[in-house]
């Protein structure tokens, strides 16, 4: 999780997800990027992303970044700079997919039980978190 634009810097290269929690300037996307040459996820509050333009929605779309809306809930900066997905919240993701259950009823669900973005855990749905170690730092909304 990055508060502010000074931290972007202070990012290690092997960030996989960061969740910026200011409005990030064009600059500042294009800094993350080079800072975080291997990042797969960047989720930013609803209303950053609304502002963003489409220019900077193709640039981080074509540079393999998956884009997300949502706000990291009761998360204290101050004490971590990660916020881990629980590893119950991904078995259950599994689960429901396992039951067939469709993606409208999995987001439904697994928003009701943690208070996670619609959008992210329809990124979860369709990455390759589900097959790997869920505690990894990737896993994490830097």
């Amino acid at each position: 999780m990055v508060t502010s634009r000074d931290e972007i810097l202070s990012l290690g290269h092997e960030e996989l997800a960061v969740h910026l929690a200011f409005r990030p300037s064009d600059r500042d996307l294009f800094s993350l990027v080079k800072t975080c040459p291997g990042i797969e996820l960047l989720q930013l509050p609803a209303s950053s992303y609304d502002g963003l333009s489409k220019f900077i929605k193709m640039y981080l779309e074509s540079s393999g970044i998956h884009l997300v809306k949502g706000d990291v809930s009761g998360h204290w900066h101050d004490l971590n700079n990660y916020f881990v997905i629980p590893s119950y919240v991904l078995e259950k993701i599994k689960e429901l997919e396992v039951q067939g259950r469709t993606e409208d009823e999995i987001i439904g669900e697994i928003t009701n039980l943690r208070k996670i973005s619609p959008d992210m855990v329809l990124h979860l749905l369709h990455s390759s978190f589900l097959t790997t170690c869920p505690e990894r730092p990737g896993m994490n909304n830097s």
